[in-house]
């Protein structure tokens, strides 16, 4: 499986640049450059995916490369009233990780794909079913949230064992609460 660390730095160029390419495309008064802020889009796209063989086409610094470019455009519109802004860290990791999702899907043998939908199938199956359980303490209900996100954190992360660990306290807390 691909590094968690080479993923996540092409989600965050991702990210980044997808959103600044979409602010210069749909902000900036020059028609050239916000079409070509278009095709700086699709070329990190291009940049940063797989080929439909399975063969990594990755190209790291050409990816780095577009971003900086929309960076210095984005840059040239700093007085635009929706310039995105850097996020606060939170912010940045939350949405670095809905990139990285799709980062790690590209790369996933299907047997990988089959273990993650079943246990998130698991997840929401046990989540749901708590939720619906009325008379729940506060403390309770918090350590169901807390749990279920930390197991589809989990998978996202393609962290098996720890995935597994948390559909394992979720059904605990069904067997006990909603019996």
């Amino acid at each position: 499986m691909v590094g968690v660390e080479w993923a996540w730095q092409i989600a965050e160029l991702r990210q980044r640049g997808g959103a600044l390419a979409a602010f210069v495309a749909a902000c900036c008064d020059d028609r050239e450059r916000a079409l070509e802020a278009r095709e700086l889009a699709d070329r990190l796209l291009a940049a940063t995916s797989v080929e439909l063989d399975g063969d990594l086409h990755v190209d790291l610094e050409a990816a780095e490369d577009t971003v900086r470019t929309l960076t210095e455009w984005a840059d040239d519109l700093a007085e635009h009233p929706y310039r995105p802004g850097a996020a606060r860290p939170d912010e940045a990791d939350r949405l670095t990780r809905d990139h990285l999702k799709d980062v790690l899907r590209d790369h996933l043998p299907t047997e990988a794909i089959d273990w993650r939908s079943g246990t998130k199938l698991s997840l929401d199956v046990y989540f749901f079913a708590l939720r619906r359980v009325r008379g729940l303490c506060a403390q309770t209900r918090e350590d169901v949230f807390y749990t279920y996100g930390r197991g589809t954190m989990a998978l996202d992360l393609g962290h098996r064992v720890a995935a597994q660990r948390e559909v394992l306290r979720l059904r605990e807390l069904r067997d006990l609460y909603a019996a």
